[in-house]
């Protein structure tokens, strides 16, 4: 018995002298190849032999006993010897062993101290992999697995990468176009997670990086997505969960920010979320929905109650609607106030001012105490049109149209000459619009 004990106590001193004999010579190694990693710039052309291959003894000898063999492994195989080379098939093998290091790394570190970090692993592979068309699958399916891991903890990088690969994967006939818009909604979900998540901890770095790759995702769809595709996405998610508050605003707001409102799944959804949860936003979709319809009668209510809204920007464009359809109906002065609490909401849009101009454009007939008064609205109007492009520079083109457009159509010298009206003259133009202008003439 004795005699066995010193049997198992002499193996199991020589299992540990050759894991330290083993140890040692891969201490020896990462110190030889950490050295030259820490002076080099990360380019092919200064890459130092003697790094690289001190590097690869301790991948291939001890590849389990320092992450930071493997993820300073994915630099040197990458930036060393992948751009190193301009032998394709040799590029190839070296593309196998930079997915060698990383499955490696997912084999050995699955796991760190803040928890599972393969979906993590895989995205990076993933990323690496897009540069090499050779692997556009790969880098995909990568990509997948990562997203498909990490759910709504995905990285916001991997998201975006995901969806170009995506793109790609349809381009070259590896994927049905449906998938594109499929995986938009899926992925769109992840990005709007995390921009609620970030904003509600006040995290604003990470908001600005989700918030970005939102719109990277829509402007990725943009040439896929059409009304009738989002309407077949959508449709089969309202009526899966047609109370699901949460997800009748998304598909409310998703439908009506692509001009996809005169769809009869926007009317539903609408109608649907303003029964569930009567809002001054449920009551602005409903309300939009009608103003395309030329419902204006039904609009009116709804859009006044979107009015109230805590959300400034839907206020106000509930307000600037509310203006357009008086406009239309030929209600000038009703038109104007509302216009005007657009304003009120938000002095940098030049929208209300050339609604205004548009009213006062209107008024000839309304106000026509005289030849000159019916022409001289046109001056109110022109003024209204300057001040949209003032406050307002994405306004100058429209504005400067209007201006253009309806100076033609102002009053002649001749014309003014009979009321004692000349050119520079302050006017005021009374009727309704009650505004102070100058006299000018057009030479038509």
């Amino acid at each position: 018995m004795k005699f066995r004990k010193i049997l198992f106590l002499g193996a199991v001193l020589c299992m540990s002298s050759i894991a330290f004999a083993q140890n040692s010579e891969c201490d020896a190694d990462i110190s030889v190849y950490r050295e030259a990693f820490k002076q080099w710039d990360g380019k092919a052309s200064s890459a130092n032999p003697v790094m690289i291959s001190a590097w690869r003894r301790v991948f291939l000898n001890c590849p389990s006993y320092k992450e930071r063999t493997l993820t300073d492994g994915t630099k040197i195989v990458n930036n060393a010897l992948i751009r190193g080379t301009k032998d394709e098939a040799l590029k190839e093998k070296y593309i196998d062993t930079l997915v060698m290091v990383y499955e490696t790394r997912i084999q050995y570190f699955p796991k760190t101290k803040a928890g599972d970090q393969v979906g993590n692993i895989k995205g990076r592979m993933g990323v690496d992999l897009m540069a090499f068309p050779s692997r556009m699958e790969q880098a995909y399916n990568a990509l997948k697995e990562a997203i498909l891991i990490d759910g709504n903890n995905s990285n916001y990088a991997f998201i975006d990468a995901y969806f170009t690969t995506i793109i790609n994967m349809v381009k070259a006939g590896k994927l049905d176009e449906s998938v594109i818009l499929d995986e938009y909604s899926h992925l769109m979900d992840i990005a709007e997670f995390n921009i609620k998540k970030y904003t509600e901890e006040g995290n604003e770095k990470a908001l600005n990086n989700y918030t970005q790759t939102k719109a990277n995702l829509e402007g990725m769809v943009q040439p896929y997505a059409n009304c009738e595709d989002l309407v077949r996405i959508y449709q089969k998610k309202f009526d899966a969960e047609p109370d699901n508050v949460e997800l009748l605003n998304k598909i409310a707001t998703v439908l009506a920010g692509r001009n996809c409102d005169k769809s009869d799944l926007y009317l539903a959804v609408a109608i649907k979320l303003h029964k569930l949860n009567p809002s001054p936003e449920s009551a602005y979709f409903i309300g939009k929905r009608y103003l395309v319809d030329q419902e204006y009668s039904k609009a009116v209510s709804y859009l006044l109650e979107a009015t109230k809204s805590s959300d400034t920007k839907s206020a106000e464009q509930a307000y600037k609607y509310l203006a357009q359809i008086m406009l239309k109906e030929g209600k000038g002065e009703q038109g104007r106030a509302y216009a005007r609490k657009a304003i009120e909401l938000d002095k940098t849009d030049g929208e209300p001012y050339m609604i205004i101009g548009y009213l006062y454009a209107s008024a000839g007939k309304e106000c026509n105490e005289n030849p000159l008064h019916a022409k001289a609205v046109l001056w109110a109007a022109v003024d209204k049109f300057q001040k949209a492009k003032e406050v307002d520079p994405s306004m100058a083109a429209k504005a400067n149209e209007m201006i253009r457009d309806y100076s033609k159509m102002f009053p002649t010298s001749e014309d003014a000459f009979f009321y004692n009206v000349f050119e520079g003259d302050t006017y005021e133009v009374g009727c309704w619009i009650n505004e102070t202008t100058k006299a000018r003439f057009s030479n038509n």
